[in-house]
């Protein structure tokens, strides 16, 4: 019988509830969540920011200042670093806290432009990661990594944070969710890192064209490396998803895992959920169409039985497709349908957004920022979600809206390709519609069809209740990790 690790820390830069910028958060609360309710110690560890700070209390979370002091070596200075921790959900967080890199509005980036010291802020973390494990005198067998903010750390456990050796005996666990996202910074501060020697001789695994790449080092660093479906395993693995890391992936000794992500069934359940406005399950849909009616009187936009609502919840940049939409726009909403889009992120689609609220006020609304409750709404209002993304490692969205029984349209890739079913394809277990390219014509037409189901009331019923039958919770999710655990012991 394989062997279950006693003790795992689970490394993120972002969690929910705690700060959050997107899907890795989602998995960052949840995964530990779920393993530590299948009886496997899980804590986990991440940078105390100001919205951090700002999000406690209120019935939720409070911080509490441990015994433990940092002292971190950056280069020739040494940081110090305290540490705080709050117990949610039945999982341990520990927060890494240094003002001078995480007391600051966002946790990465300003509208347009990254912290120009995120190196530093992040190796700052990853140092102190490994400097609280020694402190707590070293109890976790395995620890869980998550893209690039995390890469250094399987060097860091060999090295030590003064780069005179530690001698690490903790196995890792890599996790990448999105391969775009590679932490690429100039040479020139790898003596912040303490590491003794020539970079490029010595460290091939930090080195990418000169540069510092850390999701590099913690791809060939680590025991074992998994993304977040298989579809987009086998993806990166290729020129075109590879983003100039498909040979280093290729060359592994043991190939890429990728296990698809959960959905936190409590937090979205149409049955129970307290933001959205009648409740309602796949045996009575009826509370939908309420939800309907509510979603589209509080963006503005004027309830018809027999106008189709699509929906997009989403970062506006170019990988989520919404650059699609803005060239079919024109033809969109020459057809009978209301569009409600919210996100941010590009200015030049938050442009496009405000330009189309104003063109077409009795069909269209953007709504820029984010809103949790909002999204909820949403979810439970719309008839189709759109996610015609470029290339999509896991995506989330989607499984929401499956499991609100929204029908998604996506694009054929990654975990978009795992987990929709075309229904054109398979009647008896499809869930959504597939384009076959990507590509305006396509969606287009996944549009057009999805328009013609809409008006099909028994088939529409059906494949809205195959998506709310998909099992896209949490619990298989955990067990496919606990075994990647157990094969590294």
């Amino acid at each position: 019988m394989k062997k279950i690790p006693s003790r795992i820390l689970f490394v993120s830069s972002e969690s929910r509830p705690f700060a959050s910028t997107g899907g890795l958060a989602d998995v960052a609360e949840a995964l530990p969540n779920e393993l530590n309710h299948l009886g496997v110690k899980v804590d986990r560890i991440m940078p105390l920011y100001r919205k951090v700070r700002e999000g406690q209390g209120n019935g939720s979370f409070q911080l509490s200042k441990t015994p433990y002091t940092l002292q971190l070596p950056m280069g020739g200075e040494t940081i110090q670093a305290e540490v705080y921790s709050t117990e949610w959900s039945g999982t341990l967080t520990y927060f890494v806290n240094c003002e001078e890199y995480f007391d600051r509005s966002e946790l990465y980036a300003l509208p347009h432009r990254e912290y120009s010291d995120n190196f530093s802020r992040f190796l700052f973390f990853q140092k102190a990661v490994v400097a609280l494990i020694d402190v707590l005198g070293r109890p976790y067998e395995v620890l869980h990594l998550n893209d690039w903010q995390c890469g250094l750390i399987p060097l860091l456990l060999e090295k030590g944070i003064l780069g005179t050796g530690r001698g690490g005996h903790e196995k890792t666990l890599f996790t990448i969710h999105n391969l775009a996202y590679q932490g690429l910074y100039p040479a020139t501060g790898l003596y912040k890192t303490n590491l003794p020697g020539n970079f490029i001789d010595q460290y091939p695994s930090l080195e990418y064209y000169g540069q510092i790449n850390l999701l590099k080092a913690g791809i060939t660093g680590s025991d074992r490396v998994n993304t977040v479906s298989p579809t987009y395993a086998r993806e990166i693995t290729t020129p075109e998803f590879g983003c100039g890391l498909e040979g280093v992936l290729s060359s592994l000794a043991v190939p890429v895992t990728g296990i698809v992500n959960g959905v936190d069934t409590e937090a979205w359940n149409p049955e129970t959920d307290p933001a959205i406005a009648t409740h309602y399950k796949k045996s009575a849909l009826a509370g939908k169409e309420d939800c309907k009616k509510a979603l589209l009187k509080e963006v503005g936009l004027s309830y018809n039985k027999e106008l189709p609502t699509f929906v997009m919840i989403s970062r506006l940049v170019d990988q989520k497709g919404i650059i699609l939409i803005g060239k079919l726009i024109e033809q969109l909403m020459a057809l009978p349908l209301q569009v409600v889009i919210l996100g941010s992120g590009q200015e030049i689609y938050h442009q496009w957004l405000e330009s189309w609220n104003e063109r077409w006020p009795e069909k269209f609304k953007g709504v820029l920022g984010y809103n949790s409750d909002l999204s909820h709404r949403m979810e439970a209002g719309a008839d189709f979600f759109l996610m015609p993304s470029q290339f999509e490692p896991c995506g989330l969205n989607q499984l929401y809206s499956l499991r609100y029984g929204t029908v998604p349209i996506v694009n054929r890739t990654g975990g978009l390709q795992d987990t929709v079913t075309d229904y054109r394809l398979d009647e008896k277990e499809g869930n959504g519609l597939c384009m076959n390219t990507y590509s305006p014509e396509a969606l287009l037409n996944c549009v057009q069809e999805a328009m013609s189901l809409f008006h099909h009331k028994k088939q529409f019923k059906q494949v809205r209740q195959n998506g709310m039958s998909k099992d896209v919770t949490w619990s298989k999710t955990a067990q496919a990790y606990l075994e990647l655990y157990q094969d590294l012991m």
